[in-house]
């Protein structure tokens, strides 16, 4: 994709950052006495089905030199000259700057001459991307917009949907004409908790559930209920005979037609839902698919219920190199020979900035990464020589029950997530124990050389080397 309007046209439009990033920005662009001032960042595309998100991935910090403090701010040639010559490759430049008032801010004429004139022209010419705009509010609101050209010479803005700041919360700011529908009066005791403003966040947040079978379709359920309106469902399997203790909605009809799990839940879903209007997406795909990874890229946030190494892998790493939260669920379950339960354990983390990734909170072994990429785990040889520890880690040893309570913690960490609730989402990694019967609550933190971490806001494209 290029600059060019047509290629922007089908896109919602978004733009991200860190909580970090955020935090830097925030102390240089509101000085005090009201004073503004700008700098200029280096962003990458992330591209989904149906969205188009600048990654803001570092920040070109002016030289005193560079621009000039008159209450306004204005930046000299030399500093966008260096911020041309100095732009990685296939990365794209952003301006920002602070204006003296809260919430989405609107453009006066001369941050429109600033950009649309002075920089779209010349950044597009460098670096085949369009300039994205970005002005912060006092109270911490982005509004963006992006410049594509439409003809000779001529730029047209094109305001972002939303700007979202990722960290301990999923922050996200929408654009003023995206105004979520009146709760229903079916959601009455939904708001009597957490309140019309933490309910307009989540309802307008798409949230994406990767794997509809037990934990992830009654999760769907939740979700439904609670008024979501904008969900996308990612699963490629089909329901079988075997599912059907497990899986919400299920019926034997739906294993004789031969339905996806993604029909079954969104079936489930258009009957149950109590929100005015709902866009739901149903993607009968796998995650390791184009079509799958794209559906998950347009996601702001994702629940991961699926039960295999390497696509838990995809998404943790997508957690942060996309700058799109993770919460995800295991359940654990070994038996005595006699079938008897021994130890039955589930637990749920958050992954993504400013939280431990799955790897490094000891939720996911890069060995078994490598085993399910090799296709060890599919081969009936290889599983018969595990031991009994490995063979639990490895199981899909589960009941209806333990899906229910591993479903509603994710759930009440998405909602703690998008709204910053920590009394209803909590602090930390939870794990639980069925017997003697306690949760606890985990440090949550990655490692100095975290591969997962490492890879924040680089919008890397995590399908190659899959399957």
């Amino acid at each position: 994709m290029s600059y060019q309007v047509a290629e922007l046209e089908p896109f919602d439009l978004s733009v991200a950052m860190t909580a970090e990033t955020d935090r830097s920005l925030g102390v240089h662009l509101h000085k005090p006495r009201r004073q503004e001032d700008l700098a200029f960042a280096y962003w990458r595309p992330s591209v989904g089905v149906r969205r188009y998100t600048a990654i803001i991935e570092s920040i070109a910090w002016p030289g005193e030199d560079e621009r000039i403090l008159h209450g306004n701010t204005s930046f000299h040639a030399e500093y966008i000259e260096r911020v041309l010559r100095e732009v990685p490759e296939a990365a794209g430049i952003a301006f920002l700057h602070g204006h003296p008032g809260p919430g989405w801010q609107e453009m006066s004429d001369d941050d429109t001459v600033a950009e649309r004139d002075r920089l779209a022209g010349a950044v597009a010419g460098r670096t085949g991307l369009p300039l994205v705009g970005m002005t912060r509010g006092t109270d911490g609101a982005w509004s963006a917009r992006f410049w594509a050209r439409s003809g000779p010479r001529t730029y047209e803005r094109r305001d972002a949907r939303t700007v979202r700041v990722v960290g301990r919360r999923l922050r996200i700011a929408f654009h003023p004409g995206d105004v979520p529908a009146m709760p229903t009066q079916a959601l009455g005791e939904t708001l009597s908790v957490w309140g019309k403003e933490a309910q307009e966040n989540i309802v307008r947040a798409r949230v994406g559930i990767v794997g509809l079978g037990n934990v992830g379709s009654l999760a769907a359920e939740a979700c439904s209920r609670m008024g979501l309106s904008r969900l996308s469902y990612i699963d490629h399997d089909l329901i079988e005979m075997r599912n059907l203790d497990r899986t919400h909605g299920a019926t034997i009809a739906d294993v004789v037609a031969e339905l996806s799990k993604v029909a079954v839940a969104g079936r489930a879903t258009a009957s149950s839902h109590t929100a005015a209007d709902i866009d739901l997406r149903l993607v009968a795909a796998s995650l390791l698919s184009d079509r799958g990874y794209r559906a998950a890229l347009e996601c702001d946030v994702l629940l991961s219920c699926v039960d295999r190494p390497l696509p838990r892998h995809v998404l943790n790493a997508l957690a942060y190199a996309h700058l799109i939260p993770v919460v995800d669920g295991g359940i654990a379950a070994r038996v005595r020979p006699d079938g008897r339960p021994l130890h039955i354990d589930w637990r749920i983390q958050t992954a993504g900035p400013e939280h431990g990734c799955l790897v490094c909170v000891g939720a996911l072994r890069r060995s078994d990464i490598a085993l399910d990429r090799d296709g060890k785990l599919d081969d009936p040889e290889y599983i018969a020589g595990l031991s009994e520890a490995e063979h639990a880690a490895l199981s899909r040893r589960n009941v209806f029950p333990f899906g229910m309570s591993v479903a509603a913690h994710q759930v009440l960490q998405m909602v703690g997530l998008v709204t910053g609730l920590e009394r209803v989402g909590g602090i930390g990694p939870q794990m639980y124990h069925a017997y003697p019967g306690c949760m606890e609550v985990r440090e949550a933190s990655c490692e100095a050389d975290c591969e997962y971490r490492g890879l924040t806001a680089s919008a890397v494209d995590l399908r190659a080397g899959l399957p």
